[in-house]
């Protein structure tokens, strides 16, 4: 007895299918009131409140060597992976200059507002074998100000490598050259110094030695009568001295031709340190002017112009419709079976 009683509270509790979806049916008009009436509210949020998103792609080659070659000597760049150049489109100078060069309010909009307009897609280095090509995304609200705002970044990005390497190489020389002159300096005074000490000694050598030997010469016309003549040696010392002094001078010549091409190195890589000095304080507003050989331009450049975008990629209306009208129907589902047994308890 008590069995079936346990049985048929459990039954009674037990939510019955068909009861569920006439209280659904019951109720139908509040949730088709729900479902249009959030999906409504979600498409005018998103066509009139949240702002439109234009995105144009830049798609960017890179290619820089490991060693740059200048009139210098080599220098072997420090950035090594292409992975490493492309994130640099991101670093703050780039973003100020860009901010500058389209007008921007500098007090209302940050580099961080900007770097959050900028997507880099790198690519996936299991599935694609190129791995020198990137895609970069801008963003803004209309398709005018996404294009002209993409070539602009791209600018400045092109602009702070070309200076990043030119003056890296510049104080890379400049300060490679200062340390050479003055081990030049030094092995000048070594080579000087033994030269004066050469100099002294040969000074003091004789330069022929007197060995007190005497040779005899017979006359072709008189057998009989010899000439006795005296012979001095040449000091071996003497000579030793003399080639070492000459072999000082050459070297001493070297050296100072050395010196002098070290330089006029330096010199002119001072004129081309102040050149990069001018640009700076100028705010930047004039390229930079030196004859070191740029190879930013050749080794990174885009695979084709960017076009202006035609259609918006964000938001999706329609699709912000079709999440409001899930999310409403949803709403009125629960609440239909919220109030439906709700008073039903109420009643019971």
């Amino acid at each position: 007895m008590n069995e079936n009683q346990n049985n048929i509270q459990y039954y009674d509790d037990e939510i019955d299918l068909r009861e569920l979806v006439m209280a659904l049916w019951k109720r139908k008009k509040m949730i088709i009131a729900f479902t249009l009436a959030v999906a409504i509210l979600a498409a005018s949020f998103s066509m009139f409140i949240l702002s439109p998103v234009y995105k144009t792609s830049l798609d960017i080659i890179i290619s820089m060597p490991e060693i740059y070659n200048t009139r210098y000597g080599e220098y072997k760049l420090p950035i090594t992976t292409n992975e490493q150049y492309i994130n640099l489109i991101n670093s703050d100078d780039v973003l100020i200059n860009t901010i500058k060069d389209m007008n921007y309010d500098t007090e209302e909009f940050s580099v961080e507002n900007l770097n959050k307009r900028i997507t880099v897609i790198t690519p996936n280095t299991k599935t694609n074998t190129v791995q020198n090509s990137f895609t970069v995304t801008v963003s803004a609200d209309n398709p005018e100000e996404s294009h002209k705002l993409a070539k602009s970044l791209f600018e400045n990005y092109i602009e702070f490598l070309d200076v990043m390497v030119k003056e890296r190489a510049i104080n890379h020389y400049l300060n490679l050259f200062n340390v050479e002159l003055m081990a030049l300096q030094n092995t000048l005074d070594v080579e000087k110094e033994t030269l004066a000490k050469n100099e002294e000694l040969l000074s003091q050598t004789p330069k022929l030695i007197n060995t007190k030997s005497n040779v005899e010469i017979q006359s072709p016309l008189n057998d009989d009568s010899n000439y006795i003549i005296p012979i001095e040696t040449a000091n071996p010392n003497y000579i030793k001295i003399e080639n070492d002094i000459i072999q000082n001078k050459q070297n001493i010549n070297s050296i100072e031709s050395s010196i002098n091409k070290t330089m006029e190195y330096i010199d002119e890589l001072n004129v081309e340190k102040q050149a990069v000095s001018k640009y700076y304080n100028n705010g930047r507003t004039e390229k930079l002017e030196t004859s070191v050989i740029g190879i930013v331009e050749n080794n990174v450049y885009l695979a084709s112009q960017p076009a202006i975008p035609t259609q918006k990629s964000s938001p999706n209306n329609s699709l912000n419709t079709v999440i409001g009208a899930v999310l409403g129907g949803m709403i009125g589902v629960m609440a239909a079976l919220f109030m439906e047994y709700w008073f039903k308890k109420e009643n019971n």
